[in-house]
Order: structure tokens, then sequence, then C-alpha cells
């Protein structure tokens, strides 16, 4: 392999990965994932034995991307002087929900759970994770006792992933900012 140049294999992952993003699993083809990577079918079968392990190699692939996205974000919300709390927390919500490949990775588990293994919840575990340690991470830096998160979580999934999943409004910030500052401290 030429230095410089991605693996056949990550290549079908990044194709599989927009594919799944534009049209869930249900609607993906490995014959469309072969013309979007312009491979051939038995390139594609020998990386990757099912659509399922291949789902699964693409939500690991998202995984580290979100990962390392975060933790992006997270140090950006550390190093704004003027940043507090809520706002930073709303922040790093709002960084989350707005990547595609991130809403068709939960559609895409709501939706086909039927068809996952218990390999792919676990994998969607870790995926579900980086947000966590991410917002786990912003609630140290404001000493905000950990005993709050759950309730923290419940609200602003409800305010800004739910409706992101439903393409439906996102709660404004000054409402969202309103009902966290209750439940904060």
């Amino acid at each position: 392999m030429a230095r410089g140049r991605p693996s056949k294999k990550s290549h079908i992952v990044e194709a599989a990965c927009e594919l799944f993003t534009k049209q869930g699993y249900q609607s993906t083809s490995i014959d469309q994932v072969v013309l979007t990577a312009a491979v051939s079918k038995p390139t594609v079968y020998s990386n990757f034995p099912t659509k399922l392990v291949l789902w699964e190699t693409a939500l690991s692939a998202l995984t580290e991307r979100a990962q390392e996205e975060m933790e992006q974000a997270l140090s950006s919300q550390n190093t704004t002087a003027d940043s507090d709390f809520i706002a930073g927390w709303i922040a790093l919500w709002s960084e989350w929900i707005v990547k595609p490949e991130r809403l068709a990775s939960y559609r895409i588990l709501l939706g086909e759970q039927h068809k996952m293994a218990p390999s792919t919840f676990a994998l969607f575990a870790e995926f579900e994770a980086v947000l966590e340690s991410t917002l786990l991470a912003w609630m140290t830096v404001f000493s905000v006792p950990n005993e709050r998160f759950f309730i923290l979580k419940a609200v602003s999934k409800e305010a800004l992933l739910t409706p992101a999943l439903m393409n439906q409004t996102i709660t404004g910030k000054d409402e969202l900012r309103a009902q966290l500052e209750t439940l904060s401290y």
C-alpha cells in the first residue's frame, strides 16, 4: 500500500458510512457500497462477510471520529473564558447532534434493532459513551455533582436529540437554559 493512500478496507467503510447516513441500514445494499467505493463485490465480501459486519465496522469508525471531534469541542469549551456550565453543556450537545452520521446511527439502531446482534448494541454503547464521557468531563470542570448527570442528560436528550432525530424543531437555547439551570446545582 502506498503511503498516504487509504486502504481499500477504510475506503469501503467510508463509502458505507456515507450511504448508511443518507439512506439508513435497510436501504443500503452491498451493491451500492460496491458502486460508491468503486471496488469489486469480492473485495467487499473478503473484508466484510455480511452487511451487519460492515455496519459494525462503520459504527466503530464513526465512534472514533466522534471521540476526536468531541475532545476538540470539549477543549474548545475549556478555553472559552466566558463559558458557563449551561452554555458549555448546550454547546456540547449541539456539537453532538449537528452531525448527520451521528443521528443516522441512532436511527439505524432504533429502527433496525431486530436485525442487530449483541455486538452491535455493545458498539452502540461505546458510541453513546463518547457523548457521556464528554458531558461528565464538562461537569467536572464546574464541580457539578455526578448525581445530576442523569436528569441533565434526560432533559437535554428530550430537548435536543429527540427532536433532531424526528426532524422537529429543537428547544431554543434560552428555554433549555432555563430548564437546566434549575437542575444543575
